[in-house]
């Protein structure tokens, strides 16, 4: 494996789990399959890391991808083409042929239900993908709790007959998808809301609640990835609210969101208070922005649900995926026949007419279509769009540290919410950390800039009046939670504290307690899933980076509320454009 170490291929835990298995494979196997097998164990080992859920034997020899071309030392890597890839037709076949002959037994099993008590294999093998164990194992609870719940069909005689059918026809004036989506949530156990930004998932959410708590008064518990996706969707559901009265409104709003992870009772850092001998005690359960749960927290949830639990799952499946293992929302809407009867997809943009740019330039590059997306970005005359070579991005700097002095002036008038209104009005989102256009140098370009304009004490040091902060761990303790944002005030006292003013906790904190956070004047297009900006400057790196995908683009693009710059060249965005994200994953093809 060697060439396959020095192309930055494999880490030293994969290359350690591949001699795990070398040990335990029988002596029998020739010198040609044993290769096949550790070469695979290793690349099964690396697979969550880039976030599939196992090896497809098939295409990973075209697919495999490095983070840099230069190793540690500067040297360039071997590549990844050139690399002695085992025969892909040859490779599934070895697999087969020693699974029937028994020559794998301990080490790899195939993919049929274990019988009560058998023994566990390190790996699995089934429908052309190499899985280790335990992600195989969260895969298949994944598919058969999806497929359970989706079976458990409510008889049309129950809540609709109830009063809700005429409700329905008040609520949803104008028909349409969003009335058909609400309709199957109020008579399956399962179901999955689809759609792009703007197109009213929110808005079909809040009336299916409103027709809930018109009849009856069910448990709701809402929930997202993360904790500002979780804020956002409570506050998008309280102003959709206020359309329906006050009556409404005041039901829905004291229904609670949080974490995914607060709401299953994370505890000890390893297990959960709610579990299948503990489920959730909702009869209602709303996931938001589920393009961002990965594999096994889904696994965890649906194992959490209760014999008659309702489960809505909510999110757009054109977004990047979770950075962990999976793409469940994109499985289960491409899985054929499950999708057709529990995916409702929202198509018709409520947020972005045929006059928006960004809406223009997010259906685009939905489409793949890089011809139009360059047309777009280019048209001097759409005024909500435009692009920047990242060499001549002086004047965007200019105009998100121009926002950030009156941020800090907000915080020096201990106006928490004020300064991260003002400092989130131009947000600039990056696809790397590294690199000339990355999150690192964007951070400290936008830092220095707004530091260099003001003078006074209170902007001095590392906890400066008005440095915006991210929270990038969940602190159950403090009760803040991944993705929620502070800023550093000025307290009447006249202490430097920090403030999360849209988290469970809004007292003011001592810098002393914050455990693990970051500074907020940039952020990663990954963390700004479940978040909307005014105007969103989207950073990309080089073109031949990894990263560069159409999804990364995609969910950049349409985190801007009303205006978008995308800060790259044109190789780099037609890059982007035309390459869609391969996960390897056996879960669609195990619901279709």
């Amino acid at each position: 494996m060697q060439e396959f170490i020095d192309a930055g291929l494999l880490r030293s835990v994969d290359i350690a789990f591949a001699q795990l298995v070398d040990e335990l494979l029988d002596e029998s196997l020739s010198r040609g399959r044993r290769r096949m097998v550790v070469l695979g164990a290793a690349l099964a080992s690396r697979a969550p890391q880039r976030g599939h859920v196992g090896v497809d034997l098939a295409t990973i020899a075209t697919s495999a991808s490095i983070d840099s071309p230069r190793s540690a030392d500067g040297d360039q890597r071997p590549a990844i083409d050139q690399l002695p890839w085992p025969d892909p037709k040859k490779w599934k076949n070895a697999f087969t042929k020693m699974l029937k002959a028994h020559q794998l037994t301990g080490v790899v099993r195939t993919g049929q239900p274990l019988l009560p008590n058998a023994p566990r294999s390190l790996m699995v093998f089934h429908n052309g993908l190499l899985y280790t164990d335990r992600l195989f194992s969260y895969e298949e609870t994944v598919h058969r709790a999806l497929k359970g719940l989706a079976s458990n069909t409510r008889s049309t005689g129950d809540l609709l007959t109830a009063g809700i059918e005429g409700s329905l026809d008040t609520l949803f004036p104008h028909g349409g998808a969003q009335a058909n989506a609400a309709r199957h949530a109020l008579t399956h156990r399962l179901s999955v809301i689809a759609g792009g930004p703007g197109t009213g998932k929110t808005y079909t959410i809040t009336r299916i609640l409103a027709a809930l708590t018109s009849i009856e008064s069910p448990k709701i518990g809402l929930a997202a990835p993360t904790g500002k996706a979780a804020g956002r969707m409570k506050e998008a559901i309280a102003a959709a609210s206020q359309e329906l009265g006050a009556e409404v409104a005041g039901r829905l709003g004291d229904i609670q969101a949080s974490t995914i992870h607060r709401m299953l009772g994370f505890r000890d850092g390893i297990r959960f208070a709610h579990d299948q001998a503990n489920p959730l005690p909702f009869d209602v359960v709303v996931i938001d922005e589920v393009s961002m749960v990965s594999l096994p927290l889904m696994g965890r949830l649906l194992a959490a649900i209760g014999p008659s639990t309702r489960l809505i799952l909510v999110g757009d499946p054109y977004q990047l995926a979770s950075v962990e293992a999976g793409a469940v929302l994109g499985d289960i809407t491409s899985s054929g026949a499950f999708a057709a009867s529990t995916v409702v997809t929202l198509t018709d943009s409520r947020r972005f007419d045929d006059s928006s740019g960004v809406g223009r330039l997010t259906r685009a590059i939905h489409r793949g279509d890089d011809d139009e997306v360059m047309a777009i970005l280019d048209d001097p005359s759409i005024s909500d769009v435009r692009r920047v070579d990242p060499s001549d991005a002086d004047g965007v700097a200019e105009l998100v540290i121009t926002k950030g002095c009156d941020a800090l002036e907000r915080a020096q008038a201990n106006d928490a919410s004020g300064a991260l209104e003002l400092g989130g009005a131009t947000k600039v989102l990056c696809a790397t950390r590294r690199g000339q256009n990355g999150l690192d140098q964007w951070q400290k370009r936008i830092e220095i800039g707004v530091r260099s304009r003001v003078n006074h004490r209170d902007f001095r040091g590392s906890w400066y009046v008005g440095r915006p902060l991210i929270v990038t761990a969940n602190d159950y303790l403090l009760g803040l939670f991944n993705g929620d944002t502070g800023v550093v005030v000025r307290s009447p006292s006249g202490a430097r504290v920090v403030e999360f003013p849209d988290s469970d906790n809004t007292e003011q904190l001592n810098t002393a307690q914050l455990g693990d956070f970051e500074t907020w004047w940039a952020m990663t297009i990954h963390k700004s899933q479940g978040s909307e900006f005014p105007h969103a400057v989207v950073c990309l790196p080089e073109a031949g980076s990894p990263i560069l995908t159409r999804e990364l683009l995609y969910t950049g693009v349409s985190r801007a509320r009303t205006e978008v710059t995308v800060v790259a060249d044109e190789v780099a965005i037609r890059a982007a454009v035309t390459t869609p994200i391969r996960r390897a994953s056996g879960l669609a093809q195990m619901l279709a």
